[in-house]
C-alpha cells in the first residue's frame, strides 16, 4: 500500500472517530528540537556514519485532541495536528588532507496522529502516553558547506532541491514514519511533552547507495484549552 493511501485512510479513521468523541481541547506550543539524519552507505559500516551530528532546531504547532473514553481516573483519546518544524543534519568530516562541514536545515509541515492513554491524578493534573503515525511535507531549507584542503577553503550557501526526478533533485518531499511522546497537562492548562518521531523512507536522492532518513527529538511547552469538561 503507498504512503499516501495509507495516511488518507488512518485520517478517514480519524475524522470518523471524532463524531463520537467528546471532551476536545486544543493545545497550542512551540519549542527546541534535537535532528539528525540516519546515514548509511551500502551494507558495510564506516565512519561516515559518525560523522553526522544532531541539528538543534525548533517547532511550532497545534494539537487537536478527543476523548473517545473517559472513567474518574483515566482517559483515551485520539489527538492530531499541525507542527512545523525543522529537519536536517550537521556533517563534519575531518581527515589529514582536507575539513568538510555541511549544515543542512529543512523546515517541513508534520501531521501526527496520536492514539493516548492519559491518567488524571487527584490533583486533576494529568500524564500521558501517546504512539502512532505521522506524515511530513518539506517545505524549503538551507546548506551551509565548507570545504577547506590545505590552506585552500571554499564556503557556499544554496537550497536543497525538492522533487520527484532522480538526476535533478536532492531531496524526496514526503517523510513519513512512526512517532511516540509522553508528557505533563497541569490543570491550569500548561502542557509540556517529549515527542520521537522515527522517519522510515529514504528521503534522498544523493546515490543509489546512500541512505538518509530523519529522527527528530521535539522537547514543546504549551497550552492546552478545553472546550468542555
Amino acid at each position: 500500500m503507498k504512503p499516501t493511501r495509507f495516511v488518507t485512510i488512518l485520517f478517514v479513521l480519524f475524522f470518523t472517530q471524532m463524531a463520537y468523541a467528546q471532551y476536545p481541547s486544543v493545545t497550542f506550543f512551540g519549542g527546541a528540537n534535537a535532528a539528525s539524519m540516519s546515514f548509511r552507505q551500502g551494507d558495510a559500516y564506516t565512519e561516515i556514519e559518525d560523522s553526522y551530528k544532531t541539528l538543534f532546531g525548533m517547532n511550532i504547532g497545534v494539537l487537536y485532541d478527543y476523548v473517545l473514553k473517559k472513567d474518574r481516573s483515566q482517559e483515551l483519546s485520539v489527538e492530531s495536528g499541525i507542527i512545523f518544524d525543522s529537519k536536517g543534519f550537521n556533517l563534519d568530516v575531518q581527515t589529514d588532507v582536507l575539513t568538510l562541514k555541511n549544515t543542512t536545515t529543512m523546515y517541513y509541515m508534520d501531521v501526527p496522529l496520536y492514539l493516548k492513554y492519559i491518567y488524571r491524578f487527584r490533583s486533576l493534573n494529568k500524564i500521558y502516553f501517546g504512539a502512532g503515525p505521522y506524515v511530513g511535507l518539506g517545505l524549503f531549507g538551507n546548506s551551509n558547506i565548507t570545504f577547506q584542503s590545505g590552506s585552500a577553503e571554499q564556503s557556499s550557501n544554496s537550497e536543497p532541491v525538492w522533487g520527484s526526478d532522480e538526476a535533478e533533485d536532492d531531496f524526496k518531499r514526503l517523510d513519513y514514519g512512526v512517532t511516540g511522546k509522553i508528557g505533563f497537562l497541569m490543570d491550569g492548562g500548561f502542557n509540556i511533552a517529549l515527542s520521537y518521531d522515527y522517519g522510515l523512507p529514504n528521503v534522498a536522492y544523493l546515490d543509489e547507495i546512500e541512505e538518509y532518513k530523519h529522527r527528530v527529538i521535539r522537547l514543546s511547552l504549551g497550552y492546552t484549552i478545553k472546550f468542555e469538561d
